[in-house]
């Protein structure tokens, strides 16, 4: 049948008995003091940013210098370089192990070798108190004759050798070092010395009954290290 103009399908007539009538608005409407513009029917608010008709306007404040939404912001071509820095430097606790293929070092290591290999060869000699070679030695007595061999003199006795030495802490061992076990953890109780090795391993003459043998730290563990000057 022939549709009526002001039936339930006019957009300016309610569609029940006693709704208020609502007049159709645009999606995204303007307003006499807001007319619709090139940044949107809303303006832009204070901050620069388009305004959006969900969104209250953000009070003026100072300006932001990196608010993306400023055209004056210099792109990320434009901003200067920033070099790369690593998250996990390492800070080594020994000076000279931070750096354990310089020159000096390796020349250190090379010059006391031969007290190295000089103890090694002498592996399953007797152990004798007070004994200095050449086929029986105590501990401070093949230390004294060890380092001979490489050009450094060092008392007789293991305290006066730690006393000789420069103390270092157990991170900075290296090969041809000399670790000490003291009773007071001071040189006026140290009573064994050793030669480091390298790796938790030293070459000692240990006590009577024992011959000259390379232990580890986990079999006698040293409490005092030291260097050569």
């Amino acid at each position: 049948h022939p549709r009526r103009s002001d039936g339930p399908y006019d957009p300016d007539r309610p569609s029940r008995p006693g709704t208020p009538h609502r007049p159709h608005a645009p999606e995204y409407p303007g307003s006499p003091d807001r007319p619709a513009g090139p940044d949107g029917p809303y303006g832009r608010d204070p901050s620069g940013r388009p305004d959006h008709p969900h969104r209250p306007a953000r009070p003026a404040g100072p300006h932001d210098p990196r608010d993306p939404y400023d055209p004056d912001t210099p792109a990320l071509a434009d901003r200067p370089h920033r070099p790369h820095r690593p998250h996990h430097a390492h800070h080594p606790r020994d000076p000279e192990a931070a750096s354990p293929h310089t020159p000096e070092l390796a020349d250190r290591r090379a010059d006391l070798e031969p007290a190295v290999l000089y103890a090694l060869a002498h592996l399953g000699d007797a152990f004798r108190m007070g004994g200095a070679g050449p086929r029986w030695w105590d501990c401070s007595g093949l230390v004294q004759q060890a380092y001979r061999r490489a050009g450094v003199r060092l008392p007789r006795v293991a305290a006066d050798q730690y006393r000789a030495v420069r103390r270092i802490p157990r991170t900075a061992l290296r090969r041809g070092d000399l670790v000490f076990w003291s009773r007071n953890g001071r040189a006026s109780g140290v009573h064994h010395v050793a030669i480091y090795l390298g790796q938790g391993r030293y070459i000692e003459a240990p006590h009577p009954g024992r011959n000259v043998r390379v232990s580890t730290f986990s079999r006698y563990r040293p409490n005092l290290y030291g260097r050569i000057r």
